[in-house]
């Protein structure tokens, strides 16, 4: 079944929020790398993990000028089963 994939206002602005903590050098690369990750997660939902308290994450890495980045989203089926949505977006310790 596919998919398509949508942020919630929150997942937006955590988003938003850690790209502009990077230096201005990396926000590009972080970009398209996000933007890479979560077309993989609209292809294949079944990337999105059960964790904590039952939710789905689903981590990914990257890297953007030389530098790894390990960031993690939390995300929900909407109700139709038509979506997936990411609602949280945030940076994980390895």
């Amino acid at each position: 079944m596919a998919y398509v994939l949508e942020l919630a206002d929150e997942a937006a602005e955590d988003l938003n929020d850690l790209i502009e903590s990077l230096p201005s050098a990396r926000r590009r690369d972080a970009t398209d790398a996000v933007e890479e990750a979560f077309l993989r997660l609209e292809a294949n939902p079944r990337l999105a993990q059960a964790g904590p308290l039952g939710r789905l994450t689903y981590r990914f890495s990257f890297v953007a000028g030389k530098v790894h980045y390990h960031w993690e989203g939390t995300c929900c089926y909407s109700e139709d089963e038509e979506r997936i949505i990411v609602t949280h977006v945030y940076r994980v310790p390895l």
